[in-house]
């Protein structure tokens, strides 16, 4: 009988790992080269949606707010930053997505060249353009699911903002999960090569909720910084498959989570 080991749940090992991702690269420059086009993509998107959160939707959002009726000033108060918050998470939920989704099979293979690095084991990859299409189709749809998932837990979340200093509390749950979603994107390319299932990966990615969370916090973090932002998606990409090495996989290897 095999022992039961202990199970490695860490946020900031996963968000070091996502900083550290640079030095890694740096270190192992056969990995810049899968770096360019999702570079050039993440470019176009950030910038773009930046440009259109921030001059089109925040407007629209304070402009429920507007009047000098006393309700209105109060509403503002507790509001305000709630929406701040939300057009934040948005704002990088949108660019990760778009993001994943139109440069999956780039991030795919870089997710698995890292691992081959990392470990000096390689999993199987395969980046023809019938994989490609795959790849694509399958990430829509995971991005679709856990679209339709954070939608609902925020319609639940909603009714904290009721009581008193429950918008804080609420700020605080949808920022969570919101990391959470956006590591489990990193995260789904070292456990789709395992042939996980969608449901099977909620469940595995739950059990390391603090490291999907750490992965998830740097990569918010680093889409704000300039140049840096728009490597955000590869530099989670490869921290997520360092973190999947280090944390997860001693776990799944024995089917102890």
């Amino acid at each position: 009988m095999f022992k039961k080991i202990k199970i490695t749940d860490t946020a900031s090992g996963a968000f070091l790992d996502v900083v550290n991702s640079f030095s890694f690269v740096s270190q192992n420059k056969s990995l810049i080269k899968y770096y360019i086009i999702p570079f050039l993509f993440n470019i176009i998107i950030l910038s773009g949606i930046f440009y259109f959160s921030y001059n089109s939707i925040n407007p629209w959002l304070h402009s429920f707010l507007s009047g000098d009726a006393w309700y209105i000033n109060f509403l503002s108060l507790i509001l305000s930053p709630v929406i701040f918050v939300i057009l934040l998470i948005t704002t990088i939920l949108f660019y990760s997505i778009a993001g994943t989704i139109i440069a999956s099979p780039f991030l795919d293979f870089l997710s698995s060249k890292t691992e081959e690095i990392y470990s000096g084991i390689s999993p199987e990859s395969n980046l023809s353009f019938v994989e490609s299409i795959k790849d694509i189709i399958r990430t829509t749809k995971n991005a679709l699911k856990l679209i339709f998932l954070l939608l609902f837990l925020n319609i639940l979340f909603l009714f904290l903002n009721f009581f008193p200093g429950g918008s804080f509390i609420y700020a605080f749950l949808n920022f969570f999960f919101t990391a959470f979603f956006y590591g489990f994107q990193f995260f789904d390319y070292p456990l789709e090569k395992r042939f996980y299932s969608f449901r099977e990966k909620l469940r595995i990615c739950w059990r390391f909720k603090k490291t999907l969370a750490g992965n998830g916090v740097a990569f918010f973090l680093i889409s704000f910084i300039p140049v840096a932002g728009f490597l955000g998606l590869n530099a989670a990409t490869v921290g997520a498959a360092i973190s999947f090495k280090k944390y997860m996989e001693p776990a799944l290897t024995r089917g102890n989570y």
